[in-house]
Order: structure tokens, then C-alpha cells, then sequence
């Protein structure tokens, strides 16, 4: 699974894969197309929130070895502009994800209620916002390390409370996260897309147009409308955001959204 990404994708382009393309990867890449669709991740997931399944977006993780990157505790429904309970994460291991290389650790039970967040936008922090829940509110003698080999998956629920610790090992854990929703789920969002990856869309989101096998302008064009979509929702202030942190907000969201801009005029 880590070959894949390494031959295919960072060889090709000479860097390895930064922001735009670890979000949304599926639109850009066969190899991610091919996994959000893959039958054994959607039966899964079908046994969970039913037939009709739209996929509402894909997080490509990486940490270097020895680097300090880590994701704070959380919950992920407070910014993606979803109003259902049926959100499920498939997290998929592209390298071995072991609690010494930093692999995600949930507090099992949590995703019952809503927990209080405060964003940090901390260094390190491979979350947007540093979005963290209080050491107060958590429980760590009760988090659970979702150890995982190339090829492995676990799935939990979008408000489960969940984090990682940074990569002490000597070699980079690589995993993609894959957001799946019930098709018939409202969007909160006055601007959200998903793909249909099974059954039947009964919901009011915009719907991406599957790219696999296309030719690569068509795949950036769409990878960036639907782009454009995420950072307009997840990168919106909340109404009584102080102004410092809307004004940054609203700076990174012009920024992303301004990039995404020139890789669809440029795409060739």
C-alpha cells in the first residue's frame, strides 16, 4: 500500500504530496479512486449506515519519522456541515500504523455526546484550526491505539473522541481517512459536495463526478470545484469567533481557495 503512494504519486512529481492533493485525493488519483470505492471498505460501511453511501471526503495523514506532528483530541462533526448521524471514518493504513509511529487513539464510547473544543492552531498540529478538546474533559487512561497493518482499517464514528501522538519510529506512517455519510443526509452548509459511491444519492449535496481514468485536466478541474466547496465550509468562522480568528480563517480559506483557482486554470 505504501508503494502505491510512493511510485505512482509522490515519485511522478518530484515532492512529496502536500495540500491541495491530500484532500479529496480520490478525485486526483486512480489508486484513491479505486480505494474509496473498494466493495471490501463499502460492505463495511453499508452494515453501518446502509445501502446508499456517499463519500464525503478523503484526508490523506503523514508523518515523517521522528517529526512532532500529532493530532489533538477531538470530535469531527463541529465543522463539517453535516446534519445526520450516520458519518462513518474508514481509517485505511498505506504504511504499519503502531503506537510508536503514531496511530489513532480513540476513547471508546465517547462519540455519545458533544465535547467542548477550543482551537489551538498549534504547530505541530496537523488539524486546521488545532481544534482540541480540554485535558479536564478527557479521559486518557481509557484511550484505545487503533494499531493497524498495510492494508488494514478501522472505522469509527465522526464524534468519537479521537487523537494521535507524534511518529518516534524510524520509518513514516502513511494513512488516508475516507468520510463516508448516508445519501440521504442534509448539508448544513450553504456549499458541500460528496461522491456517490453506492446505491442511490437521496441528499441535497452537490455531486462530484467520478474521475478515475480520465485525463488529468478533467481530474483537476473537478478535484478543484470540489475543493472549493470543503474549504468554503471547514474554513468558515463561527459566528463568535474573535476577530484575529476570523480574519485568519478567512485568510487561509482565500489562500486555498485561491490556489485551486490557478491549478484549474493551469491544468493541461
Amino acid at each position: 500500500m505504501k508503494d502505491i503512494l510512493h511510485e505512482l504519486e509522490e515519485r511522478r512529481s518530484g515532492a512529496r504530496l502536500d495540500f491541495p492533493e491530500r484532500s479529496k485525493s480520490y478525485l486526483l488519483f486512480d489508486w484513491a479512486d479505486e480505494l474509496v470505492h473498494h466493495p471490501v471498505i463499502l460492505d463495511a460501511v453499508e452494515s453501518l449506515i446502509g445501502p446508499d453511501i456517499l463519500c464525503l471526503m478523503s484526508n490523506l495523514f503523514t508523518k515523517e519519522a521522528g517529526s512532532g506532528s500529532y493530532v489533538s483530541m477531538h470530535q469531527d462533526n463541529a465543522y463539517w456541515g453535516v446534519e445526520a448521524d450516520d458519518i462513518v471514518t474508514a481509517w485505511v493504513a498505506l504504511s504499519p500504523a503502531t503506537a510508536a509511529s503514531g496511530v489513532m487513539k480513540v476513547e471508546p464510547g465517547s462519540h455519545t455526546a458533544n465535547r467542548t473544543q477550543v482551537n489551538t492552531y498549534a504547530k505541530d498540529n496537523l488539524l486546521t484550526r488545532g481544534q482540541a478538546i480540554p485535558d479536564e474533559e478527557l479521559n486518557p487512561d481509557q484511550a484505545v491505539y487503533m494499531e493497524l497493518q498495510p492494508g488494514e482499517m478501522s472505522l469509527h464514528h465522526f464524534r468519537i473522541v479521537h487523537g494521535s501522538d507524534p511518529n518516534l519510529s524510524d520509518d513514516r506512517r502513511i494513512g488516508i481517512a475516507i468520510r463516508y455519510v448516508a445519501a440521504d443526509a442534509k448539508t448544513t452548509a450553504s456549499r458541500q459536495s460528496a461522491l456517490l459511491v453506492r446505491g442511490r444519492n437521496k441528499s441535497d449535496f452537490h455531486m462530484e463526478q467520478r474521475t478515475g481514468g480520465q485525463r488529468n485536466a478533467v481530474r483537476v478541474r473537478e478535484h478543484a470545484k470540489a475543493l472549493r466547496h470543503t474549504l468554503s465550509n471547514v474554513l468558515s468562522p463561527e459566528k463568535d469567533a474573535p476577530l484575529g480568528e476570523t480574519i485568519r480563517l478567512k485568510l487561509t480559506q482565500w489562500a486555498g481557495i485561491g490556489l485551486t483557482y490557478w491549478r484549474q486554470v493551469s491544468a493541461r
